[in-house]
């Protein structure tokens, strides 16, 4: 069987992918990381509002949809965890 050369093209295109989705995955990290703060801090003030007798149907609304928003981001980073792991 013949030894081939790697395509220089095919080798640089791929590096540029590579480091494209590394940076999607930091800034997926990153938004994580702040998504996870915004929840937590919507889950206090949901218990604030219960302890201060006051109706908290809005604020609950809001925060299933901040930890759908979440979810969401987990599986996007999940998916580029995968990208990056086939890659190799």
């Amino acid at each position: 069987m013949p030894i081939t050369t790697p395509d220089p093209e095919q080798a640089h295109a791929r590096r540029v992918w590579l480091e494209r989705e590394h940076e999607h995955l930091v800034q997926a990290n990153q938004l994580l990381a702040d998504w996870k703060r915004r929840v937590l801090d919507q889950m206090i003030i949901v218990e604030d509002l219960r302890a201060k007798g006051y109706d908290t149907a809005l604020a609950e609304a809001l925060l299933e949809t901040m930890q759908r928003t979440l979810e969401e981001g987990r599986r996007h980073q999940q998916l580029i965890l995968e990208a990056l792991s086939l890659s190799r």
